[in-house]
């Protein structure tokens, strides 16, 4: 593992690395964020939009319950209610009514958004005229 080389090493390979990709080894884990250096780096060095997520996300305190979170699929920001498959547009209610409960169609992966339901659940007629119904399989993203 990574945390098994020696420190010395372990700069080297920081050496070959831009600043974002420090960052991202420096959050990783401890060990690593205490024996990276990045102040030198990142004088006269213009960060881009990752390294500037990355910082913001790690100085800002945790929120127990975001009211938006951010798909790791689109990278999009949505309000945390369209993290279930229910609230796809692939998964409209039989009935409109007003207490028809909404129920997961597909468990979703975590951090992954309700517009992507399409490419975990397909959608197949089991007899002529009969109702649809959801197949779930699980596909590397």
């Amino acid at each position: 593992s990574l945390l098994n080389l020696p420190p010395e090493l372990i700069l080297e390979i920081g050496d070959c690395l831009p600043p974002d990709g420090i960052l991202a080894l420096k959050f990783s884990h401890p060990f690593l964020n205490r024996i990276l250096p990045l102040a030198p780096r990142l004088r006269n060095t213009t960060l881009s939009d990752c390294a500037r997520l990355a910082i913001r996300t790690y100085l800002s305190p945790p929120d127990l319950k975001p009211s938006h979170l951010r798909c790791i699929l689109c990278k999009a920001v949505y309000p945390a209610s369209l993290f279930n498959s229910s609230s796809s547009p692939a998964c409209v209610p039989i009935s409109l009514a007003e207490d028809a409960r909404q129920t997961d169609v597909v468990e979703l992966p975590q951090r992954l958004c309700s517009w992507h339901v399409g490419r975990l659940a397909r959608v197949i007629h089991t007899e002529s005229g009969g109702r649809n119904e959801w197949i779930s399989h699980v596909d590397n993203m």
